[in-house]
């Protein structure tokens, strides 16, 4: 670093987009690459067939989504895990059991059966989340945590020219950061 540079960069705030410039470590370096997709005229069934067998990413358990595209494989939504459990299947267990006339607060077989055939009926368009807030190769980890603080999600897809190719998770994000500032000489602990 030449006395100038150095000379800015003690001037330059921390957080200010030109000290980020200068040793920005981007989205591409820890996006995931490998990530499941659907298509929106997909069935809940078969969208959750590729949420269950989605690869995890080291430490990544309960952060699965697919990417859902439209008829163009353009990008059009994002349906996770959570989506499907808290928005879909919870409330259709929790209405059907309210129901019960047999006072059973169980969920049996049959009950799997009906979902089953509910799940093949509803189209994945119908449930995803419609126009996800996405993110660039080229972003820097501060717009990165930027929109997944501010949206309070926990997984965004990356995209290149119109093309999905890759997804960063909350998790990831997290482990580069405290990794990158675990490994800085700082001050020893007392002995």
């Amino acid at each position: 670093m030449t006395q100038e540079t150095k000379a800015n960069a003690e001037r330059t705030p921390v957080g200010s987009r030109e000290r980020r410039k200068e040793t920005a470590v981007t989205v591409a370096d820890i996006m995931t690459r490998e990530f499941e997709v659907v298509h929106e005229d997909a069935t809940l069934f078969e969208a959750m067939g590729h949420l269950r067998d989605c690869p995890l990413v080291e430490d990544e358990i309960g952060i699965k989504c697919v990417v859902v595209l439209d008829g163009g494989d353009s990008l059009t939504g994002i349906l996770t895990q959570s989506d499907v459990v808290g928005e879909i299947l919870f409330p259709y267990f929790v209405r059907d059991l309210a129901d019960r006339t047999d006072g059973q607060r169980r969920i049996r077989k049959e009950d799997y059966r009906a979902l089953a055939a509910w799940a093949s009926k509803v189209k994945v368009r119908d449930v995803m989340t419609r126009g996800p807030v996405t993110l660039a190769p080229g972003d820097d980890l501060f717009e990165a945590a930027d929109r997944i603080v501010s949206r309070k999600v926990k997984s965004l897809p990356v995209v290149d020219n119109g093309r999905v190719v890759g997804i960063v998770y909350r998790s990831s994000l997290y482990r580069h950061i405290a990794g990158s500032i675990l490994d800085q000489s700082g001050p020893k602990p007392a002995s």
